[in-house]
């Protein structure tokens, strides 16, 4: 583990895309939801949306436009590859949304994604764990705060050697 608390506040993704409706219809018909909202606008006015809005966790479509050399990357693996951690030994512990409105057809969001939080505890079978979080504040096109997801990876002690 390489991460240290000097990396706090450090960025280490940017990312820009466009929410399209062919885009968030896929989305939810792999969510397997079927609400009409997000397929057809009526539906989606009805509803009390200016436009058809896209799936809460619709930001984890990010990791396709963040190019990168090595293919896409999500902010997780960015800050991973960042901060030398052992991939193999990396998991997802946790990952949150908070809105301040929902992403909706026609935006175009642009997410930068920075270390928040770093610490170690012990882990019940020996072995330190590092928890690294990443915040990633998605702004629309006109620079206002849409939504900011945050992920907490973890990686575990190597095997003893």
């Amino acid at each position: 583990m390489t991460a240290r608390s000097t990396d706090l506040g450090r960025v280490v993704l940017r990312v820009r895309f466009p929410v399209e409706a062919g885009k968030v219809r896929e989305f939810a018909r792999a969510l397997d939801d079927p609400n009409p909202v997000y397929r057809d606008a009526d539906s989606a006015h009805r509803a009390g949306f200016d436009r058809i809005p896209a799936p809460p966790t619709f930001t984890a479509v990010a990791a396709h436009y963040a190019e990168v050399e090595d293919g896409t990357m999500s902010p997780a693996r960015a800050a991973a590859v960042a901060l030398g951690l052992d991939l193999p030994r990396t998991v997802n512990g946790e990952q949150t949304w908070e809105f301040d409105r929902i992403p909706q057809v026609g935006d175009e969001l642009t997410g930068e994604s920075v270390i928040t939080d770093i610490r170690q505890k012990e882990g019940r079978r020996g072995g330190a764990l590092t928890f690294v979080t990443v915040t990633t504040t998605y702004v629309d096109q006109s620079g206002s705060p849409v939504v900011r997801e945050q992920v907490t990876i973890i990686e575990t002690s190597g095997p003893s050697t």
